[in-house]
């Protein structure tokens, strides 16, 4: 494939990937408005029948988790593994993915739910999205092998692409075997909640993947960025061997062997840091760059202080836990979505990943949410029952989380209508080209063709 071809493919898949993302996101932040403001006016839910906030709950988190934190990596996979004749496939396992969470949504309104946070998966959605995973799995071996026929040799990349395809196989076979009603992780017997051990594991995956994606998006190392490699890898063994060496039953939060566990992500935050600074990173993107370093450091920060004894005791069950939800969700990994929809392509002005107005109205709406709900968790974990009673500060803070949700929304649309923009001029490139390319074999076959471009429309003229 030429430079330009290539070029043209990734910016092609660029917003592919981008749309059906930011697609989701707005499906699932109109949910999260319509709780927001059934939770603020009651009576709001009365319109909505049967399909009461518990059915709505639900939906709204795996369509966040699934929709919007998942599909940015699914165009990133597929930037890795598939070409330009591939741009069919591309669109299935989008829309096979996209089908399968919408078969969970309306099971979902219908009560068909497991119980588990973010593994809602149960009835026919238990297995409709894994087969919609396997299909993605299936495009991916056929691109991978399809270029090693081309290649004729095992490349270091094609290495890479095989290793990746095994580590993903497991991805459909443990949902469809972890979204079971038999099986459950292991708990705090104190708390509840999750155990120290299981919270390192979950976190080491995530810095598996923030490890890789320099590298996948082909983002240019800086001077010194070989030594910062070398040191993650090495703190990715060392951590690993911490987690290994804790206790892996249900162990309570009150054991110093989890609470130092735990603590080893402190020291990732310096870490992550420096490490994605060794990395040259597109000047419009570097302020989502900035906000995901902030965001993974108030998330690793705050997260391991709700860890501890006391502490968690305060905030559990409360709204402290939504604040987390979405520091982690809109936040932490909302920046990196961006981040990664920008390095898929290009990051031009007009670009949805390069809006400066789109970026500051994203982080204001997280802030706001995630500051309100957490003073709310604060007042709740003190006083229960300014949940259970007209309180005059739980509906102002109410208040103040549903118009953090229209700034949100407001974001979420000013991309898309950005998006499409961007959509209409790739339109016009092309078109472009593909009159250069006419007028091009015109002069090589002796005619003289001249090209125009005339109010948006492109006109052929030939001459003899």
């Amino acid at each position: 494939m030429s430079v330009v071809a290539e070029a043209n493919w990734r910016r092609r898949l660029q917003c592919i990937s981008a749309m059906y993302s930011l697609l989701w996101l707005l499906a699932a932040n109109l949910v999260g408005l319509w709780l927001a403001a059934i939770l603020l006016w009651p009576d709001l839910g009365k319109l909505a029948g049967e399909f009461t906030y518990g059915r709505w709950m639900p939906l709204h988190m795996d369509w966040q988790l699934y929709g919007w934190c998942a599909l940015p990596l699914v165009g990133l996979l597929m930037g890795y593994f598939l070409r330009e004749e591939d741009g069919a496939d591309a669109h299935i396992g989008f829309i096979l993915w996209s089908l399968a969470m919408g078969v969970a949504g309306v099971l979902s309104l219908h009560g068909v739910v497991s119980g588990k946070l973010f593994l809602n998966w149960a009835g026919l959605g238990r297995i409709v999205f894994p087969v919609a995973q396997l299909v993605l799995w299936a495009i991916l071996l056929r691109a991978s092998v399809a270029r090693h026929r081309r290649i004729g040799k095992t490349d270091t990349k094609q290495l890479i692409q095989y290793a990746l395809l095994a580590v993903l196989l497991a991805s459909p076979l443990s949902l469809f075997w972890a979204a079971g009603a038999e099986i459950y992780p292991p708990i705090d017997p104190e708390s509840g909640g999750a155990t120290g051990h299981s919270l390192l594991a979950s976190s080491l995956g995530i810095l598996a993947i923030f490890g890789v994606l320099p590298f996948m998006l082909r983002v240019p190392a800086r001077a010194g960025a070989a030594s910062w490699r070398r040191l993650y890898l090495w703190g990715m063994v060392a951590s690993t061997g911490v987690w290994l060496a804790l206790d892996h039953g249900n162990a309570a939060n009150t054991q110093i062997g989890q609470i130092l566990g735990l603590g080893v992500l402190l020291l990732w935050v310096a870490v992550l840091w420096k490490y994605f600074q060794a990395y040259e990173w597109p000047s419009p993107l570097r302020r989502w760059l900035i906000a995901f370093l902030f965001w993974w450091g108030f998330l690793t920060v705050s997260g391991f202080i709700s860890f501890l004894p006391g502490v968690l005791d305060l905030m559990k069950f409360t709204n402290g836990l939504v604040a987390h939800a979405h520091l982690a969700m809109a936040g932490m990994v909302g920046a990196l979505n961006m981040l990664v929809l920008g390095s898929l392509g290009e990051a031009k002005v007009r670009d949805p990943w390069s809006d400066r107005f789109g970026f500051w109205l994203w982080q204001a709406g997280t802030f706001i949410y995630v500051m309100s709900m957490l003073v709310q968790g604060v007042r709740e974990g003190l006083d229960p029952t300014v949940l259970f009673s007209t309180n005059a500060g739980t509906s102002l803070l109410y208040g103040i989380r549903l118009f953090a949700g229209v700034l949100l929304l407001f974001a979420n649309l000013r991309w898309l209508w950005l998006l499409e923009l961007l959509r209409s001029r790739a339109s016009e490139v092309g078109t472009r080209s593909i009159v250069a390319t006419l007028c091009q074999q015109g002069r090589s076959l002796g005619s003289m063709p001249a090209c125009s471009d005339t109010v948006g429309t492109v006109s052929l003229r030939r001459h003899s």
